[in-house]
């Protein structure tokens, strides 16, 4: 808990004091390369709302030299609260309230840390190998406080005039386009840029460097600019095409233009996230914006959604604004609907709703199904938890509940978007008002329907079961959970529910604890198929008769594959909350062997390894026999795909190939692991002979049934290549072996200089679960020099989540994990802690319930 001296508690938030509000920023910053700090002035316009001698604003890494108020009013102190992260200036004089806005004037200074927050430097190697260096900045979402001093809260949108001083050969980028550069005659130049519109302080961006560029011009006129930093041997072409695409898309989708005159789009050296969609000015990894020859079909399609999740923020959360982090969603839920909504559009070949239906929805109902997880909508009181809420349920829940609404809505989705956004532009919204647009498009109240899936936690089974009567079905509700867990205070959630037959399709609304309901015209010989397309946030526990129908159309692919990929889904999760044995999930997968989609086998092959790995450390021998298993259940899909890629061949069968290859090199399969060899063999020969491709199989097949002697040659090649795509995979094997040794030089190495620190996470989380006991110890005997290299890196919470044994082998193991993180507290990674120590709790108690079924499966499939 903060001690609050000068912050204000208010709705249950810590907010500055609203005696003065802001309305425009005059900024202007002169970097220095040499030493790494920066100086800055800010002429904040001001409306004073009450009386006062002291002004509050957010600070932190930054110090203030000098406040005057209105001219003449000096800060005669100044004064800081680490805790708090503010800047108190106290005034000679009361600031009094007058109609018209004043200024106050700041100078500063700061530095260019290298926590890949703030105003930061990022190094990267020239053209002739040299040492270089670019400033950036990343201000989401607490962050604008370590370059000025400012209110840096969502809700108090101000208008930004920046202006940057920087050495003549450098590229200065902003929010917006350059209005005047002024040669200063003494090897700078001053590049002034024109006001922003009215928008938050976390979307000011700021990059300084030695950059380079191409552009094009959207159809409505928008200068479109794809930067890189020069000498950078990856390409920028397929992400400059694409952001044309994607805006052309949106402006059409939404009904409102792009608001801005230009939109950059920048590939940095070293960054936190994925990428951020700072107005005008979108940051991002450079292997999720850039491409080589070397670049996979994978990386392509990750490429795609990034930039189409960032240019969707350009209208959900930069033109129109959450209030309040609590309502994080609208901006994040949305924008990741958003991409695989303009993904399948652009590039329908890729079927990218199936990934979304295993990946988004799985992890989604993965995370909401813990006592600790949280509603999309939740309680956030002060920065040290908003990095928290940066989670599957903020993007993947909330895109979930927004797919389950465009799905009801039709297109009154899209127009009650367009709706929402032209009537809150440049303003700050909650749900609520959301659900009243969307209301008022299409006559359906939202807010009574939706309000259960957005500020609760977890979601429903509806069990959906026949009667003696054909066509009629009794339904039933309970929230989704682990067995021993309260359902006494369990809400009732809306659900819209499609319901194919053989003889059409029907809608209805379950929004009671139970109820009959009546299929018109059916078939008593037919078959039916509840929460048809799989588009509803909720599993289905459906009876055996009904499965039963339904097993012809998987045998024969006459039934969708999100319908085949979501009776599996169910089937395996009903196993784990207890209200289907793990039986019905095997038998099940006798009728999909004939599949070809993608989506599906890696979501079999995702659920076997998850088994699998619940056994390490409690039956070698059972584990063993379910390796030959596994490798006999997937050797005809990787004979039919081969080791080659086959030209004009679905994008589905090249990933399909990389996941199945990659799995049979992990259970022992003879053939794969002496083909990745010779492969490897070759590309150390000659780099250009492995396939893009089939890259990452190659290497992460080598490194699993490698040596130290494997492990040095894949260091070396990392150390060489150009290729961030390249360096990625390679990053994500280095720790992929059963040998302690091997690992703890891995994990050494992404503490070292060679592995940039928005990296260190990928090699821990590459470790297999065997030896995770090795990086637990690394960790507990290491923490300090650990926590204090990357600790604040955004992505810590992934680190310390890859500590933790999937399955804890007593209580008494959960409890050392839970004693030494109580003695080593880490604010920004509570929660996460907290969900892992229950879902490794879940996980002993799930495999003591099936384990038998998977034994007498394993025995029975090896007969």
């Amino acid at each position: 808990m903060i001690q609050t001296n000068f912050l204000v508690e208010k709705n249950e938030r810590l907010l500055l004091p609203d005696n003065v509000v802001p309305s425009k920023y005059v900024l202007h910053f002169t970097p220095n390369f040499e030493n790494f700090t920066f100086s800055g002035t800010a002429d904040i316009h001001l409306k004073v709302n009450r009386p006062t001698k002291t002004i509050v604003l957010h600070c932190i890494e930054v110090k203030v030299h000098s406040a005057l108020f209105a001219g003449s009013n000096h800060a005669n102190k100044i004064e800081y609260s680490e805790a708090e992260e503010v800047v108190v200036l106290h005034f000679e004089n009361e600031i009094t309230v007058v109609s018209d806005h004043q200024v106050l004037s700041i100078t500063f200074e700061g530095i260019h840390n290298d926590k890949l927050v703030g105003f930061y430097k990022s190094s990267y190697k020239g053209v002739n190998g040299e040492d270089r260096h670019i400033v950036t900045t990343q201000f989401e979402p607490t962050d604008a406080r370590r370059c000025f001093p400012c209110f840096d809260e969502p809700s108090l949108k101000a208008v930004f005039d920046i202006s940057l001083t920087v050495q003549s050969e450098h590229t200065a980028l902003s929010n917006m386009s350059e209005k005047a550069i002024h040669n200063n005659q003494d090897g700078t130049k001053t590049v002034h840029f024109i006001d922003t519109p009215l928008m938050s302080t976390y979307l000011v961006a700021l990059v300084v460097g030695d950059l380079e560029y191409i552009e094009g011009r959207s159809k409505q006129g928008v200068l479109v600019r794809t930067y890189k930093v020069k000498g950078s041997q990856e390409c920028a072409q397929f992400a400059q095409k694409v952001a044309l695409d994607v805006l052309e898309y949106f402006t059409n989708y939404f009904g409102v233009p792009y608001p801005l005159s230009k939109l950059d789009q920048i590939a940095v050296p070293d960054f936190g996230f994925g990428a951020m969609e700072n107005w005008g000015l979108i940051v991002y990894r450079e292997n999720l914006m850039l491409t080589s020859s070397k670049t996979n079909t994978y990386c392509k399609q990750q490429i795609m959604s990034i930039i189409g999740h960032e240019i969707a923020h350009q209208w959900f959360g930069n033109l129109v604004t959450m209030e309040w982090w609590s309502q994080l969603w609208l901006n994040e839920g949305f924008a990741s609907w958003c991409e695989y909504l303009v993904s399948e559009y652009l590039y329908p070949e890729w079927n990218r709703w199936m990934e979304f239906s295993q990946d988004f929805r799985g992890e989604a109902m993965a995370l909401d199904a813990l006592d600790n997880s949280h509603p999309i909508e939740v309680p956030v009181r002060s920065s040290s938890q908003i990095d928290e809420i940066f989670d599957n349920i903020s993007y993947c829940k909330g895109s979930c509940v927004i797919n389950m609404i465009n799905d009801r809505l039709g297109d009154g989705f899209r127009l009650g978007l367009g709706r929402y956004i032209k009537k809150h532009s440049y303003q700050n919204t909650n749900t609520e008002d959301l659900w009243q647009s969307l209301s008022e498009e299409t006559g359906i109240n939202v807010k009574q329907w939706i309000d259960t899936f957005t500020k609760e936690s977890g979601y429903p089974i509806i069990s959906f079961k026949s009667t003696s009567t054909p066509g009629v079905y009794k339904l039933e509700q309970k929230k989704f959970s682990s067995p021993g867990k309260s359902h006494q205070n369990d809400p009732i959630w809306s659900c819209f529910i499609k319901v194919k037959t053989d003889n059409g399709l029907h809608e209805i609304v379950f929004d009671k604890k139970e109820s009959t309901i009546t299929i018109p015209n059916f078939n008593q010989n037919g078959w039916i198929k509840p929460n048809y397309e799989q588009k509803g946030y909720y599993r289905m526990n459906l009876d055996q008769s009904i499965i039963k129908s339904l097993e012809p159309l998987i045998r024969s692919l006459a039934l969708p594959a999100p319908d085949r990929l979501g009776l599996l889904t169910d089937c395996f999760c009903l196993s784990k909350s207890r209200d289907a044995p793990l039986s019905v999930f095997l038998e099940l997968l006798t009728n999909y062997t004939n599949d070809t989609e993608e989506a599906i086998w890696s979501f079999i092959i995702q659920r076997f390894d998850y088994l699998y790995n619940l056994m390490s450390g409690d039956d070698d021998v059972s584990q063993e026999k379910l390796s030959k298993v596994i490798v006999k259940l997937v050797k005809p899909v990787a004979n039919r795909l081969g080791f080659v890629k086959k030209e004009g061949e679905p994008s589905g069968d090249t990933n399909l190939r990389d996941t199945v290859l990659t799995y049979l090199g992990r259970h022992g399969d003879a053939e794969t692991i002496e083909k990745a060899r010779q492969l490897f063999k070759e590309y150390l020969v000659d780099p250009a002979s492995l396939d893009a491709d089939v890259f990452k199989f190659v290497v992460k097949t080598v490194m699993f049934n490698g040596t130290a002697e494997v492990q040095s040659q894949l260091i070396e090649v990392f150390k060489r290549s150009k290729v961030s795509g390249e360096r990625e995979i390679i990053m994500r094997s280095l720790g992929s072996i059963n040998d302690a040794t091997l690992i703890r030089v891995a994990l050494e190495f992404s503490l070292s200089k060679d592995c940039r620190q928005q990296d260190t996470y990928m090699i821990w989380r590459g470790v297999p679960v065997k030896s995770i006991s090795v990086v637990w110890q690394y960790y507990s005997q290491n923490f300090e020099r650990i926590h204090g290299a990357v600790g604040s890196n955004p992505l810590y919470h992934l680190i310390v989540s890859s500590v933790f044994e999937v399955r804890f082998k007593s209580k008494e193991q959960h409890d050392q994990y839970q004693k030494f993180f109580n003695d080593h507290p880490i604010p920004n990674c509570d929660r996460s802690i907290k969900q892992d120590l229950e879902t490794g709790l879940d996980n002993m108690e799930y495999y003591k319930s099936c384990k038998d079924d998977l034994l007498t499966w394993i025995n029975k499939q090896q007969q």
